[in-house]
Order: C-alpha cells, then structure tokens, then sequence
C-alpha cells in the first residue's frame, strides 16, 4: 500500500514495471481499544525480505497499480504477550486465513507543492476484501516513506469484536491501521 512513490516519476509510457523494497524499520502497527483498556498489535515487517515487483500504467488523473500487494503473515503481528497474540489470531482466523494483504489500486498524484496524496486500496482480512479511498503522506527526500492511518471496522470483515471474562471486557469495532513504510527502489 505504501508504494505511491511512483507518483514522482516522469511517465512516458502507458504501462510501466519495477521493484521496491520495503525497509526492515517500516512499521505497521494496528491499534483498538476495549470498553477498559487500548491494545496495539505491531507487524515485525523484518520478515518482509523479498522485493514487491510492480506495474503500473499511467492515466490521466490516477496512476492505476495491477500488482502492487504486500502480503502481512498473521503470526508476524505482535500484540505484547501470549495470550492477546492468540486472540489476535483467532480473530484474524489465522488457521484459515493465514494472511492480510494490503493492495495497492491507485494513486491520485498531487501538485508538486503537496506531500499528500489521495490512494485507493483493497484490504483482505480473514478472507474478506473492501476497498478504501485515504489519504497519505508521501517524503521522497532520501528514500520513499509513506504514512497514515486508516481507521476500519471489524463488521465490515464479518469478524467479531471479541469479548472476555464472560463479557465484561468487549473489544470496539473500530480499529486503526498505522502505516509508516520506508522504501526504496531496486
């Protein structure tokens, strides 16, 4: 999701391919809270060694991405003990669906005075896509980093927010995914 670097290249032909690699200090960092505590869950994006080969193709108004996913192992998320890891993967229903993905659909490139950028994404979570319209802020400075916060619900995944201690401890619906990616091109 976070290789809208590509808005800064000239484009000359239609359709257009290369490799990213996404840095071992990315985070990406899913935060909720319950009806008495907040919880975060952290994705070791360490294990993310191999480069995401992209191709894209230039229109108009957006820049349109046929293959642009990263692919996030449910047990990669860290939520900060044994027990809260465990829900965690089996409210992603990890033994089913061992994955969430983040694709990447479109961009919608800013003027040049803008470092934000409006994106389209896909998310897959325990099987169920939805797509989001967001908006990121793109620093090209050195490398490419990316970050933002979509804020998503578990209904819209048909998951549900789970409950404990008979009850009396119910995660919220709504959950925010922070995005911080470092990249650079290969």
């Amino acid at each position: 999701m976070g290789l809208i670097f590509v808005y800064g290249f000239t484009f000359n032909d239609p359709e257009r391919e290369t490799k990213v690699r996404v840095a071992p200090d990315s985070e990406v960092i899913i935060a909720g809270t319950t009806n008495v505590n907040e919880f975060t869950c952290t994705y070791n994006l360490q294990e993310q060694e191999m480069p995401i080969r992209l191709e894209y193709d230039e229109k108009s108004d957006q820049i349109l991405f046929r293959n642009a996913e990263l692919k996030l192992v449910n047990d990669c998320f860290d939520c900060g003990g044994r027990a809260i890891n465990k829900d965690f993967q089996e409210l992603l229903k990890t033994e089913k669906h061992p994955q969430v993905g983040l694709k990447l659909l479109y961009v919608e490139p800013p003027s040049a005075d803008q470092s934000m950028v409006d994106v389209g994404v896909e998310i897959k979570i325990a099987g169920v896509s939805r797509t989001y319209k967001t908006e990121l802020h793109c620093d090209q400075s050195k490398n490419i980093c990316v970050n933002g916060t979509l804020t998503l619900r578990l209904s819209d995944f048909e998951l549900e927010a789970p409950k404990k201690m008979l009850g009396m401890i119910k995660v919220d619906d709504e959950i925010k995914v922070h995005l911080t990616l470092q990249m650079s091109e290969i």
